[in-house]
């Protein structure tokens, strides 16, 4: 007597231990599939990580699941590759000293190899893309200078000489002059200068603004190859044997015995009409990898779900697990998601153990996020 009382306050502490605890599940199954394949009963599940994705909490423990006590078997990896080809174009910069074009293509190399980690390959030079600017200025100054003849002058004085001369409007200053014997004459016995010639050299300073350099860019255009490695897929298989129930012999309960027999069955069917059977869970942006928001009831008469009422309020993309017990019973049915001012259906689809669904509920309203942060302080 004693040992069939302590048993069943033991599975009314288990039943009632379900209620507050649950497991949160990493990664999202993409399949869970039960069969029985040539004599054995095989539970496999199906998962897609990215691969910086660590796939060691895939495997579970040893669970039970229709009458079977299911052990991990082995895990299946799989690659899945990619390889692509698209256009590229990457812009090089020079610097030169000039802007002659036979320059500026000594300093180009007809083609370049392009490598970015990610893809690869050969790209060629794309001469209509071909830009040249100044990289500054600076100012410079230079000599002009200018020369004026003279002739027919009687003698030799500057007096005959201009002192400045206008040039490209510029006034240049006289810098040199250089006095030649045009013409001579007999004098007594004498040949005597008679007209002079002279050759003026006017000079200034001018100034400009030249370049300090130059700057060229030019485009390199061709077909770059990227592969890799995109997802893995593991698929995860545990092997079932059958659970084999030992029936325990009948025996007659005393009153004391019924008494607490009576109140175990209350309390446990207490336990299970409240007891939270659907578990939310909020992605974290890395594929199939999503954290435990909580637990709700989702009743199968009117099947809803506050989702605003949890104490972590998720946001975007979450998944919802309901128990394969409730979702049977929903099988068919619409159930009705509201998550604040919006409201969300999805329809029971076939049921093979726990029903996974996912659904978009977008972002909280900013102050209903305010007061969430408030209550949690």
């Amino acid at each position: 007597m004693k040992r069939t009382a302590m048993a069943l306050i033991l599975a009314l502490t288990l039943s009632l231990g379900l209620c507050v605890s649950a497991s949160a599940a990493e990664y999202i199954p993409d399949d869970v599939t039960y069969q029985n394949l040539n004599g054995q009963q095989l539970a496999i599940k199906v998962f897609t990580l990215l691969p910086d994705q660590d796939p060691s909490s895939l495997a579970e423990e040893d669970f039970e699941y229709d009458g079977f006590l299911y052990s991990h078997s082995s895990t299946v990896k799989e690659e899945q590759t990619y390889n692509e080809q698209n256009l590229h174009t990457e812009t090089v910069t020079i610097t030169t000293s000039t802007k002659n074009l036979e320059d500026i293509l000594a300093e180009l190399k007809p083609t370049i190899e392009y490598d970015d980690g990610v893809a690869s390959g050969t790209l060629a030079l794309d001469h209509s893309t071909i830009k040249t600017e100044a990289a500054g200025y600076k100012n410079s100054s230079y000599t002009v200078t200018a020369t004026k003849n003279y002739t027919g002058l009687d003698r030799n004085d500057s007096s005959y000489i201009d002192k400045t001369v206008v040039k490209n409007g510029r006034t240049l200053s006289l810098s040199n002059v250089t006095w030649s014997v045009e013409s001579t004459a007999l004098v007594g016995d004498e040949l005597v200068p008679a007209t002079y010639t002279a050759v003026a050299t006017y000079s200034g300073t001018a100034y400009s603004s030249v370049a300090t350099g130059y700057i060229t860019t030019a485009d390199y255009t061709g077909t770059v190859t990227a592969s890799g490695i995109s997802s893995i897929k593991y698929t995860v298989t545990y092997l079932g044997t059958p659970i084999v129930v030992e029936e325990e012999p009948s025996m007659v309960l005393p009153i004391a015995g019924l008494i607490v027999l009576t109140a175990a069955g209350a309390l446990l069917l207490i336990a299970l009409l409240t007891r939270k059977n659907t578990t939310v869970y909020e992605s974290t942006g890395k594929g199939n990898e999503y954290d435990k928001c909580g637990r709700l009831l989702l009743r199968t008469r009117n099947p809803e779900l506050r989702i605003d009422r949890l104490k972590n309020v998720p946001e975007g993309v979450i998944a919802i697990e309901v128990d394969e017990k409730a979702a049977r019973k929903l099988f068919g049915k619409k159930i009705n998601l509201r998550y604040f001012d919006q409201t969300f259906d999805h329809t029971v689809g076939t049921v093979n153990g726990p029903y996974w669904f996912k659904v978009d509920v977008g972002t909280a309203p900013a102050e209903e996020n305010a007061d969430h942060e408030e209550a949690a302080q």
